[in-house]
């Protein structure tokens, strides 16, 4: 049976064990060896691969976090230090003996340099804005200042509530830095009077999901390549311009009822990608990183490449605000209610606040570029409900290189969402807890997808309790998994939003629904002594470690024969269960960064999860600051 209310959703059980803090050492970082590995299918995931990730660090420079403290909303507050996290080249892992080079991609996500300034970045990963060109004062007009304000420069947003009836929009170069996310009156909090986003990075909304005049590709643009072959009409692009790529659905795709929020009906692989050089003699393009799926030329995949006319807004960034009354008054999915974040590039927020005043998406990043949201506190919603836009932080419309990281995402009914997203994400060290649903029994994912074909994505590190891949408007496939703990277990006393009921339903810490495909599950810690007691449920689970092919044929649904498993550690087995086929048995610190971040705690241990640590959970710096607001 499917619950009556899947159209958006799928919900939580009691309070999460008590667990020690880990006092492991710092594994020493495992860059992995390139290799070439063929692959047959039709899916694009299924092709060669130069060998897997960068991992590259959040920290390039050597400037400690400037995330300011304060009650309740400030969430980077953590001290920098540890091991240096740098770049370690193009041959980092996961290494080929330990996962198929054509299961993965490369991450390495997020900016990689301030290149405007050439300044070092931040041990957060951000660029380091310092020369204020105005401060405003409550009552103030905040979208004339950052009008006026020169690239580089920050407006600086002075303690206590601003109100505006109208979304304040960002401009290319500018920072907006209040006083701290906890809010007035110590902090800085913009409250929206009218309907609309609060604030916005990007004007285009979802309309920059569809349209455009689209070139065919000449030639295949394999994975892992950074080449893109157009003939004649190279002469229509230019460097530094964003274009959207994308390829004719095969039989790794199922649709689904996802027609939506990619370019044209049934190309549901799609990447947005950077052009750094146009070869116009040879007939090529040259792009700024790595694709991440097959791009066939020849029919029936016929994959094309259209340019963004549109402007696009980058090296702009909002921090240090909490955010209020915005909501979405128009047709589901077309804005968010904190922040809108659309056709934008290397941008990024930090260190925000948006509460149960929200309606709709809190932050949604459409057809982003190496967009950045770090150090927040997302939490609770104005409007809950299935088809809501009831949901934490979106990543969709091809948004590529993107990385989402060491934020607090709480009470609503899809905390982080994947929807038709371009690869190449990150979604790291985030603490994504109580989906919202109803009934309350019923136990939501934390970290889901939505609206096929979400693709070639890394989830690492994070605390949640139930993650996956649901069936809802269409499938995913090879998503990545690696060193996060999934209990099946909400916290409490509310592990709903209104409600204190023990979930009975659903209960799982990992899910992939049929027709899923290709996905990993890597070096995870899953489930909870005594709740969880079946390994592999193939309906909605009253507690399972995984719960597969939902909708399908059970065991022998492609969600499940395509799936690989090794390193997990699960409380029904007892034991950490590796994939025969691998003699590897060592798991790296990260699949994106080199070692410990500088923004990590310098007394906390890193890695904080996983099945070959002792003890195998231990603190998560999200986790832990929303344990102690």
């Amino acid at each position: 049976m499917t619950h009556p209310n899947r159209w958006f959703a799928r919900l939580p059980r009691v309070i999460p064990a008590a667990l020690v803090v880990a006092s492991w050492p710092l594994l020493q970082a495992a860059c992995g060896s390139s290799s070439s590995s063929a692959g047959g299918g039709d899916g694009g995931g299924q092709s060669s691969s130069s060998g897997g990730s960068c991992c590259s660090s959040s920290s390039s420079g050597g400037s400690s976090n400037g995330s300011s403290g304060g009650s309740g909303g400030s969430s980077g507050g953590a001290s920098s230090g540890g091991s240096d996290a740098g770049s370690c080249g193009d041959a980092c892992g996961p290494p080929a003996s330990l996962v198929d080079p054509s299961r993965v991609t490369e991450w390495n996500p997020g900016i990689l340099a301030d290149t405007p300034t050439g300044q070092p970045l931040g041990s957060d990963g951000l660029p380091q804005r310092t020369t204020t060109c105005a401060t405003v004062q409550p009552g103030g007009d905040i979208q004339g200042a950052i009008d006026s304000c020169p690239a580089g420069q920050v407006v600086m947003l002075a303690a206590g509530t601003f109100s505006t009836s109208a979304t304040i929009n960002m401009k290319s170069g500018v920072v907006l830095r209040g006083a701290g996310s906890q809010g007035a009156p110590m902090g800085t909090t913009i409250k929206r009077a009218a309907g609309g986003s609060v604030l916005a990075i990007g004007t285009s909304k979802d309309s920059i999901c569809y349209g455009g005049t689209a070139v065919p590709l000449m030639a295949d643009a394999p994975k892992e390549s950074k080449t893109v072959t157009v003939g004649s009409a190279a002469s229509s692009f230019k460097a530094g311009q964003i274009a959207l790529i994308d390829v004719v659905d095969d039989s790794t795709i199922v649709e689904g009822d996802c027609t939506y929020f990619k370019r044209v009906d049934k190309r549901s692989a799609s990447q947005r990608v950077m052009i750094t050089s146009v070869d116009t003699g040879a007939g090529t393009l040259t792009l700024d990183s790595p694709l991440h799926w097959d791009f066939k030329a020849a029919s029936p995949y016929l994959a094309q490449i259209t340019p963004v006319a549109a402007a696009t807004v980058e090296w702009a960034g909002i921090e240090s605000v909490a955010l209020q009354g915005g909501t979405n008054p128009g047709y589901d999915g077309q804005m968010a209610g904190g922040i809108d974040i659309s056709n934008a590039a290397y941008s990024w927020v930090k260190d925000v606040q948006t509460d149960g005043t929200i309606g709709g998406m809190h932050v949604v990043v459409s057809g982003g570029y190496r967009v950045v949201v770090r150090d927040s506190w997302f939490h609770n919603s104005a409007n809950y409900g299935f088809g809501a836009d009831c949901y934490g932080v979106v990543i969709r419309c091809g948004t590529s290189e993107m990385l989402v990281e060491n934020n607090i995402v709480r009470f609503m009914n899809k905390p982080i969402l994947f929807n038709v997203s371009g690869g190449g994400n990150v979604v790291g060290y985030n603490y994504a807890d109580n989906s919202w649903a109803t009934p309350a029994t019923w136990q939501e994912i934390n970290i889901d997808t939505h609206c096929s074909f979400p693709h070639m994505e890394l989830i690492e590190g994070n605390y949640a309790p139930h993650m996956g891949a649901t069936d809802t408007h269409g499938n995913a496939g090879y998503l990545t998994y690696f060193r996060n703990f999934s209990s099946s277990q909400f916290a409490g006393p509310d592990p709903v939003y209104g409600s204190t009921a023990a979930q009975n339903n659903n209960i799982a810490g990992i899910e992939f629904d049929s027709p899923d495909v290709g996905m990993n599950a890597i070096g995870n810690v899953l489930g909870t002594a005594g709740l969880s007691t079946t390994y592999d449920a193939y309906n909605f689970s009253t507690g399972s470690i995984y719960e597969l092919g939902i909708g399908g044929s059970g065991a022998t649904d492609v969600s499940v024969t395509t799936l690989f498993r090794t390193g997990n550690y699960d409380t029904v087995n007892k034991t950490v269960q590796w994939d025969p086929s691998k003699s590897d048995h060592t798991l790296p610190p990260s699949f994106y960064l080199r070692g410990k971040p500088a923004w990590w705690p310098s007394g906390s241990a890193f890695p904080w999860a996983g099945s070959d640590l002792q003890p195998m959970v231990g603190t998560l710096p999200a986790k832990d600051r929303s344990d102690h607001m």
